[in-house]
């Protein structure tokens, strides 16, 4: 190491690496030795993940099924004021406003994620914004009581505002803690709590169960269990690259580590000397401006494709199909409430399809299955707008239909759903990765807010042919995607950014 990156260590630091290369056994740095997920590693991410990830995305979908339900309940509120009966265009404006406000408070939460990681950790930072998902829950119960669809409206802002700093405080968490040759699965981790999250709440909301005008109230309300169970997180450790790189406190690094690994000191050993290294490199660089990642190739490039890959995962029409589900299901042929069960169902298909990314990410690699993922994508998407533009005429048509959407929910699942959250950590170091994240997370909500605005004019003008719109973009993602994208698997941060300064292109390989 050069005696200028010596001088950003504290005293504390330098002793405490003294003492440790003492019990570093000879020849070890010639060994690198894989980690496993421990039962008390395991533990403290599932925790993690259920009081996060699964609450993203049982708090954005919680009105999924019971929509009509809470678009009566708006009604009645407006007869009730006004005397008089609420237009559907007056409801369709009140609807679509209580929709977007969730994209739009993502946009925010995600601009303050990265802020609060550096500066509460990554724990504390997801325990502390269990505040705001307990004051969003006890708006959205009273709603019912207080006869108010704009207590409905402020939840639903707050829910996004909320769920926007999970996704960009999880990832980090998720990436920080696992051994490098298992933070590809424990990445996904966050993408399959989410979609379990949208399967459980739908199941809740069918009209048999919480889906109906008077038990909707506790349905929102169980989003306190998670928030609840949340909590028990506070007996695990910090992060520990956030204790090293970010608090300087090799110490607790230390012994956060050994209560991962099960006291493994080959390995504990062996991720310190990593973090020591990367910490020696950013030496130089110790803290990264939001300037810097305009002015320095180091961290321009990486960001433009993290940003391209957020916004290919919202522009890629997964929203038009889960838009179409429904739909799609009637003109199969199923009709009372098969449809909806058959919205279900993918929900579950998309479940088993994101474990199998989680069981072969650190595999395959980040690259290809992201590249596949949007090829199958693009593939689906032009047989989803042909079936359905032709299938008046030629009625079994609708049955590949149903099966264009089960594979394009497959192919979303296997790639673009879980891979963006994955490898936008994996770009950047611990010097720029907190206000990197913080940037991803906002431009893939903007993107969000911007499909939900506009689909539902899309939708209007052009119908089935919004899918052939999709087509074209995942064609021009798909060859991004091809051409810039290198492969992160198992490659520290350095390696990484030596890539990008050598090359843009990575095609056909960036091994």
């Amino acid at each position: 190491m050069s005696n200028k990156a010596d001088l950003f260590k504290s005293d504390y630091t330098k002793q405490f690496e003294l003492e440790r290369i003492e019990t570093i056994p000879t020849g070890y740095e010639r060994q690198p030795r894989k980690g496993v997920l421990t039962n008390y590693l395991l533990i403290s991410l599932l925790i993690a993940a259920f009081g996060s990830a699964f609450q993203f995305g049982f708090s954005i979908a919680v009105f999924n099924t019971p929509s009509s339900i809470i678009k009566s309940f708006y009604k009645s509120v407006y007869n009730e004021r006004n005397g008089e009966e609420m237009s559907n265009s007056t409801l369709d404006t009140y609807w679509s406003i209580t929709n977007g406000l969730v994209p739009f408070g993502g946009m925010i939460g995600g601009m303050f994620s990265g802020f609060t990681a550096d500066l509460l950790g990554r724990k504390y930072g997801l325990l502390s914004v269990n505040v705001i998902v307990l004051i969003s829950t006890i708006l959205n119960v009273l709603s019912k009581f207080v006869k108010s669809f704009e207590t409905i409206m402020t939840s639903r802002f707050l829910t996004g505002f909320y769920c926007g700093l999970f996704s960009g405080l999880l990832p980090l968490y998720l990436a920080e803690c696992p051994p490098k040759n298992l933070r590809g699965s424990v990445g996904t981790l966050n993408q399959l709590s989410i979609v379990i999250g949208i399967l459980v709440v739908n199941i809740l909301g069918l009209p048999d169960l919480l889906g109906t005008s008077d038990r909707w109230p506790i349905l929102v309300g169980l989003s306190i269990v998670p928030a609840l169970a949340h909590l028990a997180l506070i007996i695990f450790p910090e992060s520990p690259k956030y204790l090293y790189m970010k608090k300087n406190n090799p110490v607790e690094a230390e012994k956060a580590l050994l209560n991962f690994h099960n006291h493994d000191r080959l390995l504990v050993d062996q991720e310190l000397e990593e973090l020591k290294d990367e910490k020696s490199i950013l030496a130089h660089n110790p803290h990264a401006t939001w300037s810097d990642f305009w002015t320095q190739t180091r961290l321009r490039k990486p960001l433009f494709v993290a940003l391209i890959i957020q916004i290919s995962q919202q522009l890629s029409g997964i929203n038009a199909v889960i838009f179409y589900s429904t739909d799609i299901f009637v003109k199969a042929g199923l009709d009372g409430d098969w449809p909806i069960y058959g919205t279900i169902i993918l929900g579950a298909v998309q479940i088993l399809m994101t474990f199998v990314c989680m069981v072969i990410v650190d595999r395959a690699g980040r690259r290809i299955l992201l590249l596949s993922g949007m090829i199958g994508m693009c593939i689906s998407s032009f047989m989803l707008a042909l079936t359905r533009i032709f299938s008046e005429k030629i009625e079994w048509l609708n049955y590949m239909t149903v099966l264009s959407a089960v594979f394009y929910i497959i192919f979303f699942s296997i790639g673009p759903g879980a891979i963006p959250w994955l490898i936008t950590g994996e770009l950047f170091g611990s010097d720029s990765r907190g206000k990197a994240t913080s940037i991803s997370v906002f431009v893939n909500w903007l993107s969000n807010f911007t499909v939900t605005v506009s689909f539902p004019f899309i939708e209007s003008a052009i119908g089935d042919y919004s899918f052939i719109v999709f087509g074209v973009l995942l064609i021009f993602f798909s060859i991004f995607m091809l051409l810039f994208v290198p492969e992160t698997k198992h490659k520290p941060i350095e390696e990484i950014n030596d890539l990008f300064k050598r090359k843009t292109i990575f095609f056909p390989s960036s091994n």
